[in-house]
Formats: structure tokens, sequence, C-alpha cells
């Protein structure tokens, strides 16, 4: 199934999923029945995707792994009854049975016990679930890859979404998008809405028409399906182009909203958050009384601290184009990045990881999905991000929906490499957040560190600063971030000392780089850069 064939599909099947998905009205009791069944049938719905979808299936990659380790259907049967759910993942983990990121990005074939199992990204695609809408992912780690969704998968999430407006006392508030038309994923967040015959105010988009490199494509897709949503009977408002260096309209709608109501939401992402708080700030706006949704991007304290500096209560959630959400923000956390794990949908291990290059090891996350209804069937795919996950009494609502397990401290292992040494996302998160920010001046929105690989094949290390920030000396600049790295950690001390003797961190002063999907992400990774 090629892109073109996925498009004609979604041009075809999108009218009749949307009537289903408009069918369907979610209450919170409702919302409670539905994931307390989830709940109570857990090891039972693994079990019968698994056979369903991987034994009943003998293209599966999955089924070639579990091969390998020896283990049938009825072995897994009894391992899940003998250990539950995450017991058996566990177990399954030691013996090999995995998939690693790149192997279900498609960019790698799977090799185990000397066998390789070539696998494309579409070879993880539920074989029993509809393709009504495709998206894309955003390429931040890599190339983008497209994904056919399921609008019964959308529906099957519903609960969730409830939660996260109840837990939050948000029900009913103005509502404010600012997510891309396609390709970005704003029409894909927009159709996850509990109330999509409830009025949204507003839609803005990053991406503005004519920008994509496929305009045409996406902004037909964009109108078509825009078009289907009025014609059915949701309350979509029109796209308005809202670029990223226009943050000041977001935060004036925040502003003036709360004047006429006292609460508010924007769905956004943490660096476009950001830019709203510090142009509010700017501006001397008091946002008190308004929510922001943010998922896509690390949560860090630091991001979270200068939004709530102008008074906006944040709602991290944790999510995946390909799974939705995953996890949701703790109303009593302990982080900045406490979440609640959606357990009847999800099962997360943790396994330890050797960070290629570093030394280090980290408590990488292995995920499972556990819906009929999934667009990707995942089993123990290892999602290039790893942190603390603990059973933990909170008090907050969410718990008592029976989701217990937390995630915190949530960071990526990708690697960023420089002369040979490799650090990972949290060793220098504090430096371009809280040290240069503070000693410099700006926000983490105006620093970023990139790896980039010149012409001729060497590795450079450039620190973005952002052109308004004023430096007198770059060279202090660079001394700050070799401090920093002193008391982070060992690799990070024998980063500074093999970085200082081969000068190769370096300053470049130009507007850190956003990806094609509109996220700032702190540490960026490019191929082939022009220097």
């Amino acid at each position: 199934m090629n892109n073109t064939l996925d498009y004609i599909r979604m041009f075809l099947q999108f009218p009749i999923a949307l009537r289903r998905l408009l069918k369907h009205t979610m209450t919170l009791d409702n919302a409670c029945r539905i994931v307390r069944e989830r709940m109570e049938h857990r090891e039972e719905n693994f079990l019968r995707i698994v056979k369903r979808s991987v034994y009943g299936y003998p293209c599966s990659p999955y089924l070639a792994l579990l091969k390998m380790v020896g283990c049938e259907f009825e072995d897994l049967s009894a391992l899940v009854k003998q250990r539950g759910l995450e017991g058996a993942l566990c177990k399954l983990r030691e013996e090999g049975f995995y998939v690693t990121f790149e192997e279900f990005k498609g960019r790698k074939p799977i090799i185990r016990f000397g066998k390789t199992i070539p696998v494309e990204a579409r070879d993880f695609d539920n074989p029993f679930a509809q393709r009504d809408y495709t998206s894309q992912t955003s390429g931040s780690t890599g190339l983008a890859t497209y994904v056919a969704l399921n609008l019964d998968y959308f529906v099957d999430k519903l609960p969730h979404q409830m939660f996260i407006l109840s837990a939050y006392g948000i029900m009913g508030v103005p509502t404010a998008y600012w997510l891309s038309i396609l390709p970005g994923n704003g029409l894909q967040a927009i159709l996850q809405r509990t109330d999509l015959r409830e009025p949204l105010h507003h839609w803005f988009s990053y991406l503005g028409w004519r920008e994509s490199k496929c305009w045409l494509k996406y902004d037909v897709a964009t109108l078509y399906m825009f078009f289907w949503l009025h014609t059915l009977g949701a309350c979509v408002p029109f796209p308005k182009i809202v670029n990223l260096n226009q943050p000041l309209v977001i935060a004036r709608w925040i502003h003036d909203t709360l004047k006429t109501h006292s609460r508010c939401v924007l769905n956004t992402l943490p660096s476009h958050a950001l830019r709203v708080a510090v142009a509010a700030q700017e501006s001397g706006f008091d946002l008190t009384g308004a929510t922001v949704r943010i998922a896509g991007e690390p949560v860090t304290p630091a991001k979270v601290a200068e939004m709530r500096r102008v008074g906006l209560r944040v709602v991290p959630i944790y999510a995946m184009t390909e799974t939705c959400n995953i996890a949701l923000g703790c109303v009593n956390p302990t982080a900045a990045d406490d979440m609640h794990l959606f357990k009847d949908a999800f099962a997360l291990i943790t396994y330890p990881y050797p960070v290629e290059g570093s030394g280090i090891t980290v408590p990488a996350f292995n995920l499972s999905t556990l819906l009929d209804s999934t667009s990707k069937l995942m089993l123990n795919v290892q999602i290039d991000d790893y942190g603390i996950v603990e059973e933990r009494t909170c008090g907050c609502e969410l718990e008592t929906y029976g989701y217990t397990t937390h995630l915190r401290e949530i960071h990526s292992y990708s690697k960023l490499v420089g002369e040979g040494v490799t650090l990972i996302e949290n060793e220098m998160l504090r430096i371009l957040e809280e040290i240069l920010p503070a000693r410099f001046g700006g926000s983490s929105l105006d620093y970023q560190l990139v790896e980039q690989e010149d012409k001729q094949g060497f590795t450079r290390l450039y620190l973005l600063i952002h052109p308004r920030i004023e430096i007198v000396d770059e060279q202090a600049v660079i001394e700050a971030v070799l401090k920093g790295l002193r008391g982070s950690s060992p690799m990070a001390d024998a980063a500074r000392t093999v970085w200082q003797q081969a000068h190769t961190l370096r300053i470049m002063r130009q507007e850190p780089v956003v990806t094609a999907a509109g996220k700032l992400l702190p540490l960026h990774i490019q191929r082939y850069i022009k220097t």
C-alpha cells in the first residue's frame, strides 16, 4: 500500500468512518464503565489480540520472533496466567522478544539469534483494523512515516478524553488548538474530541496553505475532510493561519477569553505553549485560569516553570502518532511530567538498554497495545524513550479509574555524538533550559544543540542561539556549557574534556531548528547541514 493509495482510500472511506465516529457520544459514567470492564479483562484482551493478529496472521513479524524464542500460543497463555501480563512481557523480553524503534519504523531489519527478518513499517499494521485516515509522523528521530489510522480506535479512546476533561474540570470551556493542518496532526487531535458536535472556538494552524512541499495533496485533503466534518454536523472552525512567530495572537485570545469566561483550554506542543507564555509575559498578560494540554515534545521542569509564571496550568500528555495518548498528567504530580499510564489500553515495561557508545544503560520503555482497534500492533516495542515507571498512590481522580502506574522523568536515549563521545538527552537539558537562559538571557526557546554532519562526513556540534539574544563573548557561552557538563555525570565530564581539546562545540547565531511537524527539540539531529 503506497502513499497515493492510502490517500485515495482515505478520500473514499472518510465520510463513512466519520459517520460512525459521530454516532458515538460519551459520558463520564459510560467512560468509567468501559474502562472498568477493560481493566478487569486486560489479560484476556491481550491474549485475544495476539491469538488473532499474530498467531492467526502468518505474515506478522511478531510471529516470526515468537517462533524464534519457541513460544506457541499455549505457552504464552500459560506464561500470562503464571506471571501476569507485565511479568509475561518481561520474560519474553529477557528471551529476546522485542522490536526496536528503528525496526518498528521499518528503517532496519530485525536481527535475532543470527537470523534476519526484513520489515517495513506497514508490516506492524493491525491486519484487522480499518484504514480510515492517513497521518504522518513528525520525523523527529528520522524520516517521517505514514500511519493508516482507524477512526474506531478514536471511539475506543473517547473515555480517555473524557477523563482528561473531568480530572481537570475543563468540560465545556472555550477551547482552541494551535496545531497544524495536514501534513501536521491537527485534524487527528481534533477528531479525538469527545464533543465534536459542541463548538470548538478556534483552530489555529502554524502551517499555512501552500507551504508544504506537497501542498496540493495536503491542502485538498484538509479541505475535503473539513467539508465532511461540517456536512455531518461537527462544529470545527475553519483553520486560521498563525505562524510560530505570532504567539501573541494566541496569548491575546487566551487573555480576551478569560475576560468573559473564567477558564479556557489551548491544545498545542510544549514549545508552542512556551512561545505563548513568553509573549504573554512580554505583554504583561496574566493567563491565570487557562489550561494548556501539551504533547509531542519533552515536558521539562524549565518549560513548565516558564508557563506557570504567567498563570498557565499545564497538563502534559505522553503520546505517539501511532497510538494517540498513552499517558495523562497527574493532578497531584511529583515531577513536571508525572503522568498516569492508560493501563486499559497499554502495557509498559522497562528493560535495561545500553546506549551505544555512551557506557550508559537506561531503563528503556517497551510498549504493548491492548485494544482491538489499534492501527499499529505493538508488542514489546522499544520506543526510544526511557524513564521511571512506578506504582504510586497520588489521591487524584485519575487513580480512581484504576490508573495507578505513573511515568515520569521521560527522556529520549537517542544519541548525540561529538568526537566519538555520546551524550543522551537529559545530560544537556539543564544547561540549555536553565543555565544559559539564566546567564545570557532569553528562554529555553532560544538555545538548541544540533548534531550536524558536514559534506566531508564529520560530525559537528553547534549551539544555536537566537539572534535576538545579545552575546558579547561567544567563548563565554562555550565555557558555560563545558562548566555545566563537568558536574553532570562522568560521561558528560568526559565529553567536556574531549570537546574542549578538539574544539568540537561551536556557536551559530540563528533561530533554533523546528521540525517539519513544528516541534522544537532541545537536541536536534540532522544528516547534512549547510556550513
